[in-house]
């Protein structure tokens, strides 16, 4: 029995016609890994790309990739006209708020919303997108107090959209590079990959992990193949073992000293 090879390999063509095609929103192709992890009963494929669609927000740890410099700018009016976009020191910022925010910003928010604020950018001829500094409203009323005739109405970091447009061209080649890893730990394309060697290709691209040994058994025609995985530390080890390395270092050092004393004896 061949559990689902077609429409898995089917399914991995499909998702990498879509992340290779930049025309197509990545939003897409990460519905359908999230498919493809059902399938392949993966649980870290289905919750990376799930975390990637909906976003980080109140999540835990944020993939490095998602974060990215960007300045802190303000709007406001001054008695000589409006300011738009003027830069802003973190340190001029309240103490209370200084400590805690600076010119990098998590971009936490899901693929789709990012992908939405790219092209609103683009149509407004705008070449960054604006996203306000947490409490940024209380912030600026207190900086007000401080100010003689100017005033603060908005507070924000200027994310250019090259910077976002980069988040999504890491996650898009992290999930060709997933892919790429299912194809290359699978030698026999006519089985599906298994649910370990799908956990296998999201820890080495995400985590860094090391790849393992895959050995495809193939039992009856009728029967399918299963797949399993070596650690590199539980594979046979060869004939040359540390011990026989031992000894023949001992023996190099003997067969030195031997020489040694000989030409000493033979110089008298």
């Amino acid at each position: 029995m061949d559990p689902m090879p077609r429409r898995d390999r089917g399914r991995l063509d499909e998702i990498e016609r879509d992340l290779l095609d930049d025309t197509k929103p990545l939003a897409t192709a990460l519905r359908k890994c999230i498919a493809l992890g059902g399938e392949l009963r993966s649980v870290p494929l289905r919750e990376w790309a799930s975390q990637e669609l909906t976003g980080y927000e109140g999540a835990g740890e944020l993939p490095e990739y998602r974060r990215v410099e960007a300045p802190i700018l303000l709007d406001g009016a001054t008695p000589a006209g409006i300011v738009k976009r003027q830069r802003v020191s973190p340190s001029s910022l309240p103490d209370f708020v200084a400590e805690h925010v600076s010119e990098t910003v998590e971009m936490r928010s899901g693929v789709g919303l990012l992908e939405n604020l790219v092209r609103t950018a683009e149509a407004s001829g705008e070449g960054a997108v604006k996203i306000s500094l947490p409490m940024a409203a209380d912030i600026a009323r207190l900086m007000n107090q401080d100010l003689d005739g100017q005033q603060i109405m908005d507070l924000y970091w200027g994310v250019s959209t090259a910077a976002i447009q980069g988040v999504l061209d890491r996650i898009r080649t992290a999930a060709v590079e997933i892919m790429g890893e299912l194809r290359a730990s699978t030698p026999d394309d006519e089985h599906p990959p298994s649910p370990e060697v799908a956990d296998q290709a999201v820890n080495v691209v995400l985590h860094g992990g090391k790849r393992h040994q895959v050995t495809v058994t193939t039992a009856k025609a009728d029967e399918g193949a299963t797949a399993s995985i070596t650690p590199a530390g539980d594979r046979p080890e060869s004939g040359w073992t540390k011990t026989a390395t031992v000894w023949t270092v001992i023996g190099v050092i003997v067969a030195i000293v031997a020489a040694y004393f000989a030409y000493r004896q033979w110089h008298g």
